[in-house]
């Protein structure tokens, strides 16, 4: 019995031991057809600088990764081995052309590559529209020159987390298939010429952190649905052109710890509910329309940090309860009418 026991692991030990030797981790060679794709990519992108005399899986040497990038460029293409018994597979993890003012557009056909996983082109100087099947792999296009809308096909990707298209030229009104993004947490389509209402389907993201609409040109009031964003965090909806009144619903989103509605079209008062969201580090409210009112009651909201009421038609004095604000460490201002005139208040402090 204990010659069997000892048998096992050194038949193995053996046996690892051929498989590591025979396929060594550095042979990964990625297949012809996906180097002829990256080929194709680059090419439409305005990548110049990849090596295709070397295999992408050869690392530094060949430009396939750059080391020691400055903050806010990444130029990496990686991959994560997986084997099989006979043979190794190249899996590609991409988080590629990050910040580096490629001017081209986004290649229509990703087909190629089967096993990509993510892309980042965040900060370029792309243009075009989104090509149906991208929205499955490109976690960022933050800060391009793309126009066109939405593609409604990300709606068919349930499990997406993370959608950000914000500093773009996107049009047009949010395609009804969004709804279906039931895994969407945070969505991020600010500064492009988005318009219309906003939807009432937003209430089926059951999981949302963060929506930032800021610097679009939708209209409407808020949808009465979004009294069920309980998870939200991070609000932002300046520079629309909404009507209405800020809706007293949002004292429902306990978790929120930034709001800002500057210039968003919408009316006074500053709901009391407000008044409920003692998570709230961030209150940022502007130019609302509508007659004079006090200043509101902010006194439970001990972990402001940054306070802007701007344009607000506030009238009386201030509230004693600011003077307590000593845990503030960042500017915060109120910009406020206080007798028929406006005064610039500034709480800092000094430590």
């Amino acid at each position: 019995m204990k010659k069997k026991m000892f048998l096992v692991p050194f038949i193995l030990a053996s046996t690892l031991s051929f498989f590591f030797a025979t396929f060594p981790f550095g042979a990964a060679v990625l297949p012809d057809d996906e180097v002829e794709a990256l080929r194709e990519i680059a090419e439409a992108l305005g990548k110049t600088d990849w090596n295709f005399s070397a295999d992408p899986c050869s690392g530094s040497q060949y430009g396939w990764i750059k080391l020691n990038q400055p903050e806010g460029i990444v130029n990496n293409v990686t991959y994560l081995a997986a084997w099989a018994w006979q043979s190794w597979a190249g899996r590609h993890l991409c988080r590629i052309l990050k910040g580096q003012n490629l001017p081209g557009t986004l290649p229509p056909d990703l087909a190629k590559l089967p096993y990509l996983q993510q892309i980042d082109l965040t900060r370029n100087y792309l243009n075009g529209s989104i090509p149906p099947g991208w929205e499955s792999y490109c976690s960022s296009l933050l800060g391009n020159r793309l126009t066109g809308s939405i593609p409604k096909e990300l709606g068919n990707i349930t499990t997406l987390k993370n959608f950000t298209v914000e500093f773009n030229q996107l049009s047009g009104n949010l395609p009804p298939e969004l709804g279906d993004m039931s895994s969407i947490e945070r969505f991020r389509i600010s500064d492009n010429f988005f318009s219309g209402k906003i939807p009432d389907y937003i209430q089926n993201w059951t999981k949302l952190e963060k929506l930032l609409l800021s610097l679009n040109y939708f209209t409407g009031e808020l949808p009465d649905s979004f009294a069920g964003l309980i998870t939200l965090k991070d609000f932002r909806i300046s520079d629309n052109r909404f009507s209405g009144k800020i809706p007293n619903y949002i004292q429902n989103w306990k978790k929120l710890g930034k709001l800002v509605i500057q210039a968003g079209g919408l009316n006074w008062p500053i709901p009391l509910g407000v008044a409920l969201l003692e998570k709230l580090s961030d209150l940022r409210i502007s130019d609302l329309n509508g007659s004079e009112e006090p200043f509101p009651p902010l006194n439970n909201l001990t972990h402001l940090k940054t306070l802007i009421l701007g344009s607000c038609n506030i009238t009386g004095w201030l509230p004693e309860f600011l003077g307590g604000y000593d845990n503030v460490e960042n500017l915060v201002s109120i910009v406020a009418t206080f007798l028929s005139f406006f005064c610039l208040l500034i709480f800092q402090k000094f430590s």
